[in-house]
């Protein structure tokens, strides 16, 4: 299996060219050197592409099963998945919330990124994108320019109800799910909140499964969402 490596630079958006056969993209590495890979499924060429991150804190690993859930599901025609186990290897190797350096990689993103205080679980760093993570996300978002981007969290059971994205998207996944739909605070310096901004054809949202260890039922139908959101998008493209 053929894989990309995406560059380093982030001022200019990389040009999306990936050859049929190439399935992977390494987009960077963690503090630690644990690299960072989103594997595709489906057609590159796909009219609709859809990105799921099973994790971005490291303590949380329910988000995990379910990528390993989807991985093994057939896609939609029309649908290019790309899935990320985790943009925080080293977090969930220790079992950490942060990365290795104590930093929030949730708080480490440009839009309303603000100072914090250091040491805090929320510490964002001392600018936005500090950290080779947050940095490694940021360009694979860049470089693939999905239509619908799944972050999955822990532990409050619900799909967030998130203003900057498509009201219909996550309400329409929450319902295949089975699940609610809830509030959360408007936290600094989110994935969601850049990528919503920075691309407006774009609508990433959050879904925090419940706590602990997560069934494999539960992560088979959260698997099932994904996949069918992406087939009510496909279809209305």
């Amino acid at each position: 299996m053929k894989r990309v490596w995406l560059s380093s630079a982030l001022a200019v958006p990389v040009a999306l060219a990936i050859a049929a056969e190439h399935r992977t993209i390494d987009a960077g590495e963690s503090v630690r050197g644990r690299a960072i890979v989103a594997q595709r499924q489906g057609k590159e060429d796909a009219s609709t592409r859809v990105l799921a991150v099973g994790q971005i804190h490291g303590d949380e690993p329910g988000g995990l099963r379910v990528i390993h859930a989807l991985r093994g599901m057939r896609v939609p025609r029309g649908v290019a998945l790309w899935t990320v186990r985790s943009v925080n290897p080293d977090g969930a190797r220790l079992r950490i919330r942060q990365n290795v350096r104590g930093i929030d990689l949730n708080r480490n993103f440009p839009r309303g990124w603000r100072k914090s205080p250091r040491g805090s679980r929320y510490y964002g760093g001392r600018r936005p994108l500090s950290q080779p993570e947050s940095r490694a996300a940021a360009r694979l978002i860049r470089h693939l320019r999905p239509r619908i981007t799944v972050w999955f969290h822990q532990p409050y059971g619900f799909v967030v109800e998130t203003p900057s994205a498509e009201r219909r998207v996550w309400r329409r996944y929450a319902r295949l799910a089975g699940t609610r739909t809830a509030r959360l605070p408007r936290y600094p310096g989110t994935a969601t909140r850049w990528q919503n901004h920075r691309f407006p054809r774009s609508d990433a949202f959050v879904v925090e499964l419940p706590g602990g260890r997560i069934s494999a039922a539960t992560a088979r139908r959260h698997a099932k969402a994904v996949l069918g959101l992406a087939r009510w998008l496909s279809r209305a493209a």
